[in-house]
């Protein structure tokens, strides 16, 4: 049997996800494809580097797997009817199909809800002998029974290699479908599984998929211990817990984190306190942002608007937040929510989902109605905070740290310096794509003035 496995193509819903040094294929389909390929042939295409075009050039494949994580509803939707046509079963997996009850009208021959790795066998077996269920319900899976997989098992990446040594989360933000879809439970991957997953890296950089890779500190503290002789460059999630204790952040720098993916969400404390996220507090963030700095560590800020209580002001004060703290790669994101989570019941109660328009939910348009602004004032301020953040003479303030000859800490200083400096690159092309004119241009007065500060 042919089994071919698919990361849905999702480069126009987000600066993100259009990046592939930061959108490495999701680790089940590496984990799936080293289980099937001991009896079956195996192919994995990662749409966000090679979308398919031609479905008829797939006409030996006898079963397709497509993961539908952030935003991938409607081109799993396509990629169902396409290898429909064909007679080819399609199976689905991912958020889409384990939350939204529209998930069992695209046409696909069988969707898992959960966690797939552990149904992951009976599929398999079902498929051959042509009984594929409508529904399959996985579990949370034992981390230390997956196998390992290499670059065979992989699409060919040109900058990352995907790794995973935890999975969950132990907070539960009323917005995060994460933690609800890893069943609420936290759990690591034996540390020397995860040394040997690195081993068989292609390419100079990790990157760890894990939501809060410092969710369980001890665990995190012997990992970072362990990878510290490697001389890696690594990226990962974590909650800003990473640096309320220094001596973890300092680890981590030593251990080869390059960079640090963290949801700040926003520079007003009530929105993180209506997220249940009060632990996590925008006093404290100049603090901990530089002692990730001290430390050799980069940060990724995501940041979010729409909130309640957020008013226009609020992109300006973001703005002046991320060019003081020197953030050296922010996400701008409407408010979202979706079926799975606290937040799209409130949003559902309050009459404030609306239609984000034929091309479905993206982290460029909103799907929930702000109070304080109008949905035009959002989508603008967003498009403002992209192409004033992305622009020359803002990036410069942000990355003053990497212009100079002075070393970063921790190890292969020149290397982080040239990534960082290139994947800010690559995100002022996505801006100026996505916007379709030069980053900078209609900035305000008080973003000018950012710009003339030395």
């Amino acid at each position: 049997m042919h089994v071919l496995f698919v990361n849905p193509d999702v480069r126009d819903k987000s600066v993100i996800y259009g990046n592939r040094m930061l959108n490495p294929v999701p680790v089940n389909l590496g984990y799936r494809a080293a289980m099937t390929a001991a009896e079956h042939q195996v192919t994995v295409v990662d749409e966000n580097a090679t979308p398919i075009t031609d479905f008829a050039a797939f006409a030996d494949v006898d079963l397709v797997a497509v993961t539908s994580k952030f935003f991938g509803e409607r081109r799993t939707a396509e990629l169902a009817h396409g290898f429909g046509e064909l007679g080819t079963p399609v199976v689905i997996d991912g958020y889409f199909p384990s939350y939204a009850p529209e998930a069992e009208q695209i046409g696909a021959s069988s969707i898992i809800r959960g966690e797939v790795e552990q149904v992951w066998p009976q599929v398999l077996e079902d498929a051959v002998r042509g009984r594929l269920r409508p529904c399959y319900l996985g579990g949370p899976v034992d981390l230390a029974t997956l196998p390992q997989y290499g670059p065979e098992h992989l699409p060919p990446h040109d900058y990352v290699f995907p790794v995973e040594a935890t999975r969950g989360c132990p907070f539960s933000c009323n917005f995060c479908i994460e933690t609800r879809f890893h069943h609420e439970v936290f759990r690591t991957r034996p540390i020397d599984r995860v040394l040997a997953q690195i081993e068989a890296r292609t390419g100079d950089f990790v990157q760890f998929s894990d939501i809060n890779i410092v969710g369980n500190p001890r665990y995190a503290r012997t990992l970072f211990t362990e990878l510290e002789p490697l001389r890696v460059l690594w990226g990962s999630q974590a909650t800003i817990t990473i640096a309320q204790r220094e001596s973890l952040a300092q680890a981590a720098g030593r251990a080869g984190c390059m960079l640090v993916f963290i949801g700040l969400e926003s520079v007003r404390p009530e929105n993180l306190i209506s997220s249940d996220k009060s632990w996590s507090r925008p006093t404290d963030y100049r603090k901990l942002i530089a002692r990730l700095h001290d430390a050799g560590i980069g940060v990724i800020g995501s940041f979010v608007f729409g909130f309640a209580g957020d008013t226009p002001d609020v992109f300006e004060r973001t703005l002046e937040f991320v060019v003081e703290n020197e953030i050296e790669i922010c996400h701008f994101n409407p408010l979202g929510s979706g079926p799975g989570v606290p937040l799209y019941q409130e949003h559902q109660r309050e009459g404030r989902m609306i239609d984000p328009g034929p091309d479905g939910p993206s982290h460029l348009r909103a799907s929930v109605a702000p109070v304080a602004m109008t949905v035009g004032q959002l989508v603008d301020g967003l498009e403002y905070l992209y192409t004033t953040t992305y622009s020359r003479a803002v990036t410069r303030q942000r990355l003053r740290r990497y212009v100079g000859a002075d070393p970063l800490p921790g190890p292969q200083s020149a290397a982080k310096k040239r990534a960082v400096i290139g994947l800010n690159l690559a995100y002022r092309q996505a801006v100026e794509r996505l916007y379709g004119s030069p980053v900078g241009a209609g900035r305000s007065a008080a973003a000018r003035d950012l710009e003339q500060r030395p």
